[in-house]
């Protein structure tokens, strides 16, 4: 029996010791999802993190905004090329990095927001004094843990003018429940408190501590646009509801019912117009005045659509986004 016990509680550690290593080191493809690849075109930079560096990928663009790119866990800079494509066709300048947490070399762990928040502070920092962008406005598109990283720094910064968050978690703690439960399925207790514990262990860092809730209770001054999946397997789509009522209700929200961060794979042409729309009302002018009044009009959820998320209505709310919206 003592045996068997010492062998079970050997094969537990095993087990949560490659869970932790998997979690805080995941595996990062280059996740075009069809996208043209922009790494050769791009130009190719070395930005300071305190007496580190990240790289970044940049194009000047024919307009005088920019946009900054962000990309979630367990994904590389090539996933902001989907998004790079159609915003470079618009004028805009782009810049995009690797978080330390998914180079290569000398990598990071994954810790939900506390160096990837400080790299996304890095790269606004060097764009602002890059002479070589050209811009009057910036604004920010992250997925996923990336967006959650764009609405903190557009909270440090007002100098953002305009955040797209696709698929964003509400805090770094509600991330983890959901996703032991979502994408593990595993029981998100004690699960999620064990999975926190040990990143907080492991890397000195609390992964559940980023609060953007927080960050979007102080944006409520500045246009936000929120696109998230009803059948999303990472975070619960409560979790964008939240955010945008935290936001002050007024912002923009699209609701799919398509899985995590896959709006514009699988509706890229209207994921393009409503992003456009957005960035062209908010940067500067002519961008919007060129859409059609498609773009125009396919701008946001109602709040009804919303208020049916809260009861559960999920199937209605997911034909409401298929016929259109209306502004919430």
């Amino acid at each position: 029996m003592k045996r068997f016990l010492f062998f079970a509680i050997s094969a537990l550690a095993i087990f949560a010791a490659a869970s932790a290593w998997l979690a805080l080191y995941p595996g990062v493809p280059r996740d075009l999802g069809g996208a043209v690849d922009l790494d050769r075109t791009a130009r190719r930079v070395s930005i300071p993190v305190g007496d580190d560096t990240i790289d970044g990928w940049v194009f000047g663009g024919t307009r005088r905004e920019v946009v900054l790119l962000f990309h979630g866990y367990g994904r590389d800079h090539t996933r902001a090329w989907r998004y790079a494509a159609f915003l470079l066709r618009a004028g805009y300048g782009v810049v995009t990095v690797d978080f330390r947490s998914s180079r290569v070399h000398d990598r990071k762990p994954t810790t939900l927001g506390h160096y990837e928040s400080i790299d996304a502070e890095a790269t606004l920092e060097w764009v602002e004094r890059d002479p070589a962008l050209r811009r009057d406005r910036i604004g920010v598109l992250g997925e996923s843990l990336g967006g959650s990283v764009a609405l903190w720094l557009a909270a440090r910064h007002p100098e953002i003018a305009a955040v797209v968050a696709d698929c964003p978690f509400a805090t770094g703690a509600r991330a983890i429940e959901d996703a032991t439960e979502r994408w593990a399925h595993v029981p998100r207790w004690p699960a999620a408190a064990l999975a926190r514990a040990g990143g907080r262990v492991l890397t000195g860092y609390d992964p559940g501590a980023l609060d953007a809730i927080a960050a979007a209770e102080s944006l409520r001054s500045r246009p936000l646009l929120f696109i998230h999946a009803l059948r999303d397997d990472r975070f619960a789509p409560e979790q964008a509801r939240d955010l945008w009522r935290a936001a002050g209700a007024k912002d923009e929200i699209w609701l799919l019912p398509e899985g995590h961060n896959q709006a514009w794979r699988l509706h890229g042409a209207e994921y393009e117009r409503r992003v456009l729309a957005f960035f062209g009302r908010y940067l500067g002018e002519g961008t919007l005045a060129n859409l059609g009044e498609g773009a125009r009009s396919g701008a946001a959820v109602s709040a009804h659509a919303v208020a049916s998320l809260a009861r559960g209505a999920a199937h209605r709310v997911a034909g409401a986004a298929h016929r259109g919206s209306r502004k919430p």
